[in-house]
């Protein structure tokens, strides 16, 4: 398993910490959202072609999931925007297993290496149809190093609710493109379709098939995905 999970880690830091968008609105966005994942930078084609290409996002209220298909690995991650908390699931090959991740658990890991900084821009781009604004999104690793996020973002279909500690938490709209470094490999998401509907609250319930996993499991998995084993 080491190794299957391994072979993906170009997206790895993005699965575990995403967390869908959408705001606190009379009437939120429900549907779901295509993004097409390209890849350059200093990456081999071979490797290139084994990484995923597409990741949807489904949004219902203050429900959110995403989904990504990690070849052997199918990833679901389901946020829920106003009792914050996550519940990630796990298909390898029809080993299916889950874990939750609570208030508590998400707040320590977003803040031990401090706040993000967000620098709202009046660039503006359309993607799919919908007029994005641009933002620069600034972390800092345990070292205390930054890393600035380029990203565009839409206030119609989502806001900050459901970015609660995620990838973007803190940004108030749902994120249309964005571009991750990870070392000399660049990953490139864009939204290419928006649809309407087609999307029921039996979607962000965990499948009767699943286990969840111990602790002991839950760290291993979580350690895994980050490159920590």
């Amino acid at each position: 398993m080491k190794t299957i999970v391994k072979s993906f880690l170009v997206l790895s830091a993005i699965v575990i910490a995403w967390s869908s968008n959408v705001n606190a609105q009379a009437k939120p966005f429900k549907g779901i959202i295509t993004y097409g994942i390209a890849y350059s930078g200093n990456i081999d084609a071979a490797t290139a072609a084994q990484q995923p290409k597409l990741m949807t996002v489904s949004l219902l209220d203050n429900k959110a999931k995403m989904s990504l298909p990690l070849g052997p690995i199918t990833l679901d991650v389901i946020t829920d925007g106003e009792k914050k908390e996550t519940i990630t699931l796990i298909d390898m090959m029809g080993e299916k297993k889950y874990f939750k991740s609570t208030t508590t658990e998400i707040d320590e890991e977003t803040n031990k290496n401090g706040a993000p900084v967000i620098r709202y821009l009046e660039e503006t781009k359309t993607i799919a149809g919908y007029v994005c604004k641009k933002a620069e999104y600034v972390t800092k690793d345990e070292d205390g190093n930054e890393t600035v996020t380029t990203v565009y973002y839409n206030e119609e279909l989502g806001g900050e609710a459901l970015n609660y500690g995620g990838s973007f938490n803190g940004l108030k709209g749902f994120p249309m493109e964005y571009v991750i470094n990870q070392g000399e490999i660049i990953t490139t998401f864009t939204v290419t379709e928006v649809a309407k509907g087609k999307v029921k609250a039996t979607d962000f319930l965990i499948p009767t098939d699943y286990i969840e996993l111990t602790k002991e499991e839950k760290d291993q998995m979580k350690a895994a995905f980050s490159g920590e084993e």
